[in-house]
């Protein structure tokens, strides 16, 4: 896997310590995604990419909208 761009919802999860765990989805393929934060209490739990970075944005920093 390669380096994810700056402002993906992966490289900002990292950026913050934050840990994704990926769940591989019965019978459908792809990945069921939980995130958590450093503690490891889960704050999001299989949300669309655009509710992974509202939650970024309203939780732990601005991001900037090209």
């Amino acid at each position: 896997m390669g380096k994810p761009s700056p402002n993906s919802p992966n490289a900002l999860w990292a950026k913050h310590n934050y840990e994704i765990e990926r769940i591989p989805r019965r019978g459908s393929g792809g990945h069921h995604r939980i995130i958590r934060d450093p503690a490891g209490h889960v704050v999001l739990q299989d949300v669309a990419l655009a509710d992974e970075l509202k939650w970024i944005n309203d939780n732990l920093e601005a991001i900037a909208h090209d």
